[in-house]
């Protein structure tokens, strides 16, 4: 791989975590909203090369869905706030916009796992 390729890809992925780290501290901080479902983890960030826009994907832990999504259109309408409160806290030239998105992989892994268990019975 080529060193340049590789110092983009290293400079976007420690970028994502950074910014991970700070939108999961701002959520859980400065939203104070109860409509939230406080049972949410920020699984992934998948960041845009030129670091202008951000999918965070979230996943629950209830089996809620109805409301997590609802979490989610909250999350998504604060998203401009969370940006605000983002840029005060990380020191970067350009700040992502951020969207807000289920991410449904712990719950497909655990109905996966539930069947496993059965199967092997």
């Amino acid at each position: 791989m080529d060193d340049k390729v590789y110092k983009n890809f290293h400079r976007l992925q420690r970028i994502s975590e950074e910014i991970k780290k700070a939108i999961a501290c701002i959520i859980q901080k400065y939203i104070n909203d109860p409509r939230i479902n406080r049972f949410s983890t920020i699984s992934d960030i998948i960041l845009s090369k030129d670091y202008t826009y951000a999918k965070v994907f979230i996943s629950c832990h209830k089996k809620n869905h109805s409301f997590t999504i609802f979490s989610l259109k909250i999350l998504n309408n604060a998203s401009n706030y969370i940006r605000f409160l983002l840029s005060k806290r990380l020191n970067l030239r350009v700040v992502p916009k951020i969207k807000f998105f289920y991410d449904s992989s712990f719950i497909d892994g655990e109905k996966i796992s539930n069947l496993l268990k059965c199967s092997k019975k």
